[in-house]
């Protein structure tokens, strides 16, 4: 068997027991997996063989780029905050009823370990910020084939992302600072912005196999749950932050808690992190090989 044949396996295999870790939460392991699939990806990009040499630079330092994000994470998870990405509180006045484990107030190292978590959830995205822009000049480095179909298509679907994340970090205002929602998440916000673009420009430059707009439309996928992730931890935050001494979390910490005591019931968290980090992997995978694909797809016969 080929060296990349068995590279590109080992990425696949690795990639989907990082997401089925992320499903368990086991982070450390998804982190550890995530790396491992990302670093064989990059071997495969290295060694294969495109028609054009040129897009192969950009590639391989977009896919690397995504290794370091993984060393990245493993780096941080002993300081990470746990579970406070998983909290989803809301208010409730002290002497209201119906909650059932009763109030709970939000100390002030709660808020700094929260203040924490997203700034390097930021840092994380401009990471993600790059590697897009990499990937987005390996795409304008492939050749264009000349009456491509997908070419609106990739572009209308492009815009209709855009238009779902504007409304969506629109919703998130509600009350908070626009300049610091926008503050919190311009990298984010930016690698969306960058992923659409790469997404309508790969139409042109698509394989056979239509690999390479398949795997921009996972990252930009990726992107923008990124993006309302960072949003909707740092309004949250800015609630807690600006609001009276009579709020409190209620579910939200039950939650949280119940993660901490050990409970390994699979919940909607668990499978959002799986489905984030199996668009991610597969999206850089699928846009490695189809941009592989598409050069030698220009090769003359």
């Amino acid at each position: 068997m080929r060296p990349t044949r068995v590279l590109l396996t080992v990425s696949v295999g690795t990639g989907a027991l990082s997401a089925l870790a992320a499903l368990l939460s086991a982070e450390r392991a998804a982190a550890q997996y995530g790396l491992a699939a990302s670093a064989a990806l990059v071997g495969y990009v290295l060694l294969a063989r495109p028609a054009v040499p040129r897009a192969r630079p950009a590639l391989a330092a977009g896919v690397g780029l995504f290794a370091v994000l993984m060393v990245v994470r493993l780096w941080w998870l002993p300081e990470q905050p746990a579970d406070i990405r998983w909290m989803t509180p809301f208010y409730a006045p002290m002497d209201g009823g119906g909650a059932s484990m009763g109030p709970v107030q939000v100390p002030p190292t709660i808020l700094d370990q929260w203040r924490q978590a997203i700034d390097q959830e930021r840092l994380a995205a401009v990471g993600l910020l790059l590697q897009v822009l990499c990937l987005a000049v390996a795409v304008i480095a492939l050749p264009v084939r000349r009456g491509s179909k997908g070419t609106w298509l990739a572009g209308v679907v492009a815009v209709l992302l855009l238009a779902v994340v504007g409304v969506n970090v629109w919703s998130r205002v509600d009350g908070a600072p626009l300049l610091g929602l926008l503050g919190a998440g311009w990298p984010a916000l930016l690698a969306t912005l960058a992923a659409a673009g790469t997404l309508a420009l790969s139409g042109a430059r698509a394989d056979r196999a239509a690999l390479v707009p398949l795997g921009a439309l996972l990252i930009a996928l990726s992107s923008a749950v990124i993006l309302d992730d960072l949003t909707n931890i740092w309004s949250t935050w800015w609630r807690f932050t600006n609001s009276s001494d009579d709020a409190f979390l209620e579910a939200g910490v039950a939650v949280s808690a119940a993660r901490s005591a050990g409970m390994s019931a699979v919940g909607w968290a668990d499978v959002s992190a799986a489905l984030r980090t199996g668009m991610a992997l597969a999206g850089t995978a699928l846009f490695a090989v189809g941009a592989v694909t598409a050069s030698r797809d220009a090769e003359p016969v």
